[in-house]
């Protein structure tokens, strides 16, 4: 089985570094183009198990991507983005010119401390690997092209466990784009990535 890990496309709050976590912001019209172009990209992939956070802006990037297909999106909140807490809606320029402990989320995950009713980067990978091992692993012997929908930090914390990587390379490069596509073989219980954060259209 062949695994698709797609971030969603740009919002507004991407635009400006804003953070969002469990914010629930909707795509822009650049995203949406966005997820067409990629949709274009992928209409050959014949994709039969689909999956993504219940988040607007991941679960329209699959709306948009699957349009024609007879195929259901499930929505699962184990695939929603970290929530940062108190930090949802502040700018990462404001919290750097303060120096602001929770900037080590992105900079040093080692580090980083729970603060602010924010998950940690442990806790996000919880989720990846029960998604893995619940759903995606069981799979295999189900389908041939599944697909999840989801978010920057998600998609990190799901090639982390991928990986068998610790918490101090959570952020290994490259870094997930908006729409952008990481590709996972899936076989005999095994993963192994083919691609990451592969984009179909231009900078």
């Amino acid at each position: 089985m062949k695994l698709y890990l797609i971030r969603h496309g740009e919002t507004d709050w991407n635009k400006i570094h804003r953070l969002q976590g469990r914010s629930n912001v909707s795509l822009n019209d650049h995203g949406r183009e966005l997820a067409r172009l990629t949709k274009e990209a992928l209409k050959d992939i014949p994709f039969d198990a689909a999956y993504t956070s219940p988040l607007d802006r991941a679960a329209e990037t699959g709306e948009i991507i699957l349009e024609g297909r007879n195929l259901v999106l499930h929505k699962d909140w184990r695939l929603a983005e970290a929530d940062f807490g108190i930090y949802e809606g502040i700018r990462e320029q404001e919290l750097r010119q303060k120096n602001d402990p929770f900037m080590k989320f992105f900079d040093d995950p080692e580090e980083f401390q729970k603060t602010g009713g924010a998950e940690n980067h442990k806790d996000v990978m919880i989720r990846a690997k029960d998604f893995l091992e619940s759903t995606v692993l069981p799979g295999e012997s189900e389908f041939e092209h599944m697909v999840i929908f989801s978010h920057g930090a998600w998609i990190h914390a799901f090639l982390t466990v991928v990986y068998h990587r610790g918490i101090k390379d959570f952020w290994h490069a490259p870094k997930q784009a908006n729409c952008g596509v990481s590709i996972i073989e899936v076989q005999n219980g095994s993963c192994r990535v083919l691609e990451e954060s592969r984009i179909f259209y231009s900078v």
